[in-house]
């Protein structure tokens, strides 16, 4: 591995006289292109951006590649802005503003592609400008997980046993209280969006 395999890797994938000059260029100004939409988030109030025209679906489920013949995205009119990129110009799609958003039809598809808009896509994956605020975390319910010492009283305060909810801990968490946690979890580590789908929550608990 270190011998044969490794070098021929960086060979291919580092050295300049080895790359498409053309290609790599078209890398940067989409790489810059994407940071400029980081940017204007910020600057608009907006916590996601999705571009008419994206692929969103994806072949299966264990492929990230596009699905071939799929419905490309289109924004609502009501939701449309325009921004202009440094390298590709004009472009619109729908800006999703701070808030609460609910979305119905095709859920599931939008939010794993806003839970993957946190990383910068490669040219020709469809989603190239699906950007999402960068600390954005999807958010689940996880029967059984680990928790300890998480102030979940927010959203829950009568357990059996009196058990406290200002520091709680579990070794086998049920589906609201991991929620909760993970609620909280989230918000120490500074993320400003959150991502819930139904089909992976607690009915409870939401």
């Amino acid at each position: 591995i270190f011998f044969e395999f490794l070098p021929v890797c960086v060979e291919k994938a580092f050295v300049y006289r080895n790359l498409s000059g053309k290609d790599l260029e078209n890398t940067i100004f989409l790489a810059e292109d994407q940071a400029y939409i980081r940017e204007e988030l910020k600057k608009r109030s907006l916590v996601a951006f999705v571009n008419d025209g994206a692929i969103l679906p994806r072949e299966s489920g264990i492929s990230s590649k596009p699905m071939k013949g799929s419905v490309t995205f289109s924004s609502p009119e009501s939701l449309r802005v325009t921004m202009a990129l440094p390298h590709k110009g004009k472009i619109t799609g729908m800006g999703i503003t701070k808030g609460i958003t609910v979305i119905v039809g095709g859920k599931s598809t939008l939010l794993n592609a806003l839970e993957l808009g946190v990383y910068n896509h490669i040219q020709g994956d469809g989603r190239e400008y699906v950007i999402t605020d960068s600390t954005a975390q999807k958010l689940r319910s996880e029967d059984g997980r680990f928790v300890k010492d998480v102030d979940i009283s927010l959203f829950i305060n009568d357990l059996p046993n009196k058990k406290d909810t200002t520091c709680f801990s579990t070794e086998d968490a049920s589906g609201s209280t991991s929620q909760a946690a993970n609620v909280i979890e989230a918000m120490e580590a500074g993320t400003k969006a959150f991502l819930i789908d139904e089909d992976t929550s607690a009915t409870n608990f939401m």
